[in-house]
């Protein structure tokens, strides 16, 4: 594959359609807004919030037909299995505790992106044209993203700031000009510095000098990210980075590349105390990074900390769990949120160890990190390894900000099995040698009687 040239060969209406899917997990936030702003008033429970989900539903009937599931590799058929049963068991116990609005949705928000990674693994195209169509669809919608962000973050809109000071979001700042963390077209900061990380990540097997189009693009990209000022989302880059490296062939080629890109950002935050002037918001991200250096002093790091070994003791102490839909965005809908926003727990783990009890998170947890695993196990059978690298990197980036809030479900949960879909394709056909390939391997006895076989 020539990375510096990304062109599609050719778009089906199956691509297209995808493109407006991508589009709408990538947008309907922003419209959920738009429609609050011209009412006029913030509502916590919007409609337009299910129409990501039910642009991807139609995907099954691509996804699920025989000849397409007979091209997925078995170990992503039992990932997808184990992931189905545990979120049906957590949704049983949300239907026993009188749960059911909000369990069917949560239910919804992780399965329901699984479609994609099905799509992707069960495609006919080879990893090479697979990675140019997928790059032609994410790569311009998180241009526009990374945009809308920076521009936000300079100049809010009205429906930004009626959805922070209507939602009492005091985490994302005040609706001022250089006074928010951005969260773009998305509808929180941690989404969108997961959204902004993955899209980077998914950018390294183009880094080339001669590739002039994807630097502006990551500078973009990187500087939206430090502007949500999400740390665990700057950390997971950094994990996502190293997994990257460690597995990718251009590992060497690479690195000079992510040098210059570490410079660029640092030379972007020791500029912009320059650029804001003296206002309050001036050192906001040197003085977040420096946060990095001393977490025993910084409040919301010591709180996190409290708050995850409660959820430990509390999710040890009930084996069974306490079913889909108490925890996170879904739980707004619950019998009892605790706002109106829901119950949040800034852990995804601690969220499903609570909700899944003993069984279902193990799992989540067999889903979460053995996917990465399988990835990994086939990497060397496949001729775009350094695509893979990235799937895996996608994995782990999202492995590490899961312990910071919930980052396998919805828009999180579409990027992790995109990255499975495309991380796993075309491995059980890597795994069947050709038949010439077959003769080779044979003795030279045997081949007069599988001569034959060859024509």
């Amino acid at each position: 594959m020539k990375a510096t040239q990304p062109r599609p060969a050719g778009w089906s209406l199956e691509w297209s359609y995808f493109a407006l899917v991508m589009a709408a997990w990538c947008f309907t936030p922003l419209l959920r807004r738009l429609i609050d702003w011209h009412n006029g008033f913030f509502n916590p429970v919007q409609i337009a919030s299910t129409i990501p989900f039910l642009a991807t539903l139609p995907l099954a009937l691509v996804a699920l037909r025989p000849e397409r599931l007979a091209r997925i590799p078995s170990a992503l058929k039992v990932l997808a299995c184990v992931w189905v049963a545990t979120f049906a068991y957590g949704l049983m116990l949300a239907v026993l505790f009188g749960n059911l609005a909000a369990g069917v949705y949560e239910t919804i928000q992780y399965l329901v992106p699984m479609l994609a990674g099905l799509w992707l693994a069960g495609s006919d195209l080879d990893d090479a044209r697979l990675m140019r169509r997928l790059s032609w669809v994410v790569l311009p919608l998180a241009a526009v993203v990374a945009a809308y962000g920076i521009v936000q973050f300079v100049q809010p809109a009205p429906w930004d700031a009626l959805w922070i000071n209507g939602g009492n979001f005091t985490s994302m700042g005040e609706a001022v000009p250089f006074g928010l963390r951005i969260f773009s077209t998305l509808n929180s900061t941690g989404p969108a510095a997961d959204f902004f990380g993955m899209c980077i990540i998914f950018s390294l097997p183009f880094l080339r000098l001669r590739s002039v189009w994807v630097w502006p693009l990551i500078t973009a990209l990187g500087s939206a990210l430090l502007l949500t000022l999400v740390r665990e989302a700057w950390v997971g880059l950094l994990a996502g980075a190293a997994a990257y490296l460690v597995w990718s062939p251009q590992r060497v080629r690479a690195l000079p590349f992510f040098v210059l890109g570490a410079i660029a950002l640092s030379l972007l935050v020791s500029t912009l105390p320059a650029f804001l002037g003296a206002g309050q918001n001036s050192d906001v991200i040197t003085s977040r990074i420096s946060s990095l250096g001393d977490v025993s002093h910084d409040e919301s790091a010591l709180a996190r900390t409290s708050e995850i070994q409660d959820s430990i003791q509390a999710g040890l102490a009930n084996p069974a769990g306490v079913g889909l839909g108490q925890i996170g965005s879904s739980s707004a809908l619950s019998a009892n949120p605790s706002s109106a926003s829901g119950n949040n727990l800034d852990s995804g783990y601690m969220a499903r160890l609570l909700e899944l009890g003993w069984l279902g998170f193990a799992g989540y947890l067999f889903v979460v990190i053995g996917s990465a695993f399988a990835i990994a196990r086939g990497i060397a059978r496949s001729e775009q390894r350094q695509w893979k690298a990235v799937a895996i990197a996608i994995c782990a980036a999202l492995m590490w900000s899961d312990a910071a809030g919930d980052s396998h479900l919805g828009l999180d949960g579409l990027w992790f099995w995109m990255a499975v879909g495309f991380g796993m394709h075309g491995l059980s056909r890597a795994r069947q040698p050709s038949r010439h390939r077959l003769l080779r391997t044979r003795p030279a006895k045997l081949r007069p009687l599988l001569e034959p076989v060859r024509r």
